[in-house]
């Protein structure tokens, strides 16, 4: 599994994530991933913040780290539409991925 992050002001670093992420997996990549990047991209500008509404993502401890950080995340309805911008970026990325994908012939 791969967490990133997209921006009007730029894209993040891909990290790489072993199995399934859980809550404090989560809180982790958030800390050491996305309030780093934030940071670069944004300095001081307010921005906000959109998951995809994921239940790692909707844990109680998760939310209380954001709140903690003084994040502020954007009201995105459960089981929506998937018009997360994101989306487009993974899209492009498994097409490159599926190219360079070299398959043993027997």
């Amino acid at each position: 599994m791969a967490w990133g992050c997209v921006s009007s002001h730029g894209v993040g670093r891909l990290h790489i994530v072993s199995g399934t992420v859980k809550a404090m997996d989560y809180i982790e990549i958030l800390q050491n991933k996305l309030l780093p990047i934030a940071r670069d991209l944004f300095g001081n500008q307010s921005w906000i913040f959109q998951d995809d509404n994921a239940p790692c993502h909707r844990a109680k401890v998760v939310q209380k780290g954001l709140k903690d950080h003084t994040v502020n995340r954007m009201n995105w309805p459960v089981q929506s539409p998937d018009l997360n911008p994101i989306k487009n970026l993974w899209f492009k990325i498994g097409n490159e991925i599926s190219k360079k994908k070299t398959f043993k012939q027997t």
